[in-house]
């Protein structure tokens, strides 16, 4: 049996008290519902404090029929659940924004493995739960990156590999995101290797403040202005030893984001593929399908589509 992993960025979930939120809201669970996912990570619920969003996540997880509380660590002589109460898997932002896990029912999480790491430790935040599939245990995350600063991203995502790779013995992982910045993983080309994702989004595009967020840029003999897209913090990742599932299947390139009026690069044409799902090496073997959700229904819910992964946990390495 296959597991079926997505990864959805929200678009300012809770963001407002009005029936236009609302109508949003119905529309985000509804997308969820249609996904069909086994385990989902969400990023952008919005929430003003740690308590709000954990219970925002519980009423999303109840409304499409998923779950999302993490039980306590036993008591050294207890039994089972005798140990400190669940907690939902959410990870609280220091900018308002937060991401979480959901999953479906008979998938048992394990007790005392949801780690969280909110506003001291990245811009958004980074939820990991170990999770029972079927006899086997994975490690499975949600994370968002900033949208500021390259070398903020680049420095965080050294941060997020150690996080997700130490200490030794843990499960191998998946870690699905918002990226917010290009793919840099390569892939074999006969004797040599090449980028998967060779195309720069950035290229034809003329020249504008927001770039600073996305390109590395210098100047010609004229003086004059040239930019490319900035794929350290995405070389991090892949040299770190997390993979993106997309390049790891072969899967041809497909945007996540530009088609929403509210992405201000997709105002300028600018086409990116910034949501993924990234594995640790383990998991490579196991990978088996990605698909980018591109419906109507999709387009119109976020600016971002949502990404499912589908990996076997018999085939995981070790």
């Amino acid at each position: 049996m296959t597991v079926r992993f997505t990864t959805y960025n929200l678009l300012d979930l809770f963001g407002a008290e009005t029936a236009e939120a609302r109508q949003h809201y119905e529309t985000i669970a509804g997308v969820i519902r249609a996904l069909d996912a086994d385990v989902l990570a969400v990023q952008e619920i919005l929430a003003p404090d740690a308590a709000t969003a954990a219970g925002r996540l519980r009423g999303l997880a109840d409304d499409v029929g998923m779950r999302c509380e993490v039980p306590g660590s036993p008591g050294p002589a207890g039994p089972p659940g005798s140990g400190p109460g669940s907690e939902a898997a959410v990870a609280f932002g220091g900018h308002g924004y937060h991401v979480g896990l959901m999953w479906r029912e008979g998938i048992e999480p394990v007790p005392g493995s949801l780690r969280c790491y909110g506003g001291r430790d990245f811009w958004h935040g980074l939820a990991l739960v170990t999770l029972d599939v079927g006899g086997t245990r994975i490690r499975h995350g949600s994370f968002h990156a900033t949208p500021f600063s390259p070398g903020l991203r680049a420095d965080q995502n050294e941060r997020l590999v150690a996080a997700v790779t130490r200490p030794a013995g843990e499960p191998p992982v998946l870690v699905g995101a918002d990226w917010n910045t290009e793919c840099a993983d390569r892939i074999p080309d006969g004797q040599a290797w090449k980028l998967y994702e060779p195309a720069d989004p950035f290229t034809d595009v003329e020249w504008f403040a927001d770039l600073i967020y996305q390109c590395q840029w210098d100047y010609d003999e004229r003086g004059r202005r040239r930019h490319r897209a900035d794929r350290r913090p995405g070389d991090v990742l892949w040299a770190g030893g997390l993979h993106d599932v997309a390049a790891v299947t072969g899967a041809g390139w497909q945007p996540t984001t530009g088609h929403h009026p509210a992405d201000s690069y997709g105002q300028h044409g600018i086409r990116r593929r910034i949501d993924a799902i990234r594995v640790t090496g383990p998991l490579v073997p196991a990978m088996r399908a990605h698909r980018v959700h591109d419906t109507e229904q999709t387009r119109a819910a976020s600016d971002h589509l949502p990404v499912t992964v589908e990996y076997l946990p018999a085939a995981v390495r070790g």
